[in-house]
């Protein structure tokens, strides 16, 4: 369970996720309650983070833009807080079963959007992500790729987002 008063030496990964989504407030979105309703029921979700919407291969067909383009562009407004664009929140569920429940949390926190990612869509999508490939490297990148392709790693994604 997230501790905000933990020293940062001791905060996983999710706890930082946590911190920063306690931090963010805009339209309907309300991160305390959200927060509380998942360390209520985590055996339906894996990890949740905030972003951009980074994985719409639409957009990113329309615009010619490659996805690492938007991942540097998170990268530059990381620098500066009052340019802070995270405004997608993405919970990848513990196992297809959790997406109605996730998709029914997101009724109750006034989500004005949801989309999902399905297995097969989260396999096409990664790939599409070349660039990605070739920045981090083949070697680096080979294990995950086959987890990815058995699609034992792609459990759905639910991505929500407040206009």
């Amino acid at each position: 369970m997230y501790n905000p008063d933990q020293p940062l030496r001791t905060a996983t990964t999710q706890d930082l996720w946590t911190a920063l989504l306690l931090k963010r407030h805009f339209n309907c979105f309300e991160p305390e309650l959200i927060v509380q309703a998942l360390y209520a029921q985590p055996q339906l979700w894996r990890k949740f983070w905030l972003g951009w919407l980074v994985f719409d291969l639409k957009f990113y067909q329309k615009t010619g833009e490659a996805p690492i383009t938007r991942l540097l562009e998170m990268l530059v407004y990381a620098q500066d807080e009052r340019l802070c664009r995270n405004d997608v929140l993405y919970i990848q569920s513990a196992d297809d079963a959790c997406v109605p429940a996730l998709l029914d949390l997101a009724q109750q926190w006034h989500a004005d959007e949801c989309e999902i990612y399905d297995r097969t869509r989260l396999a096409k999508i990664l790939g599409n992500l070349t660039t990605l490939i070739e920045v981090l490297g083949e070697e680096k990148m080979a294990p995950h790729l086959e987890e990815w392709k058995e699609r034992a790693i792609c459990t759905p994604i639910v991505a929500m987002w407040w206009d």
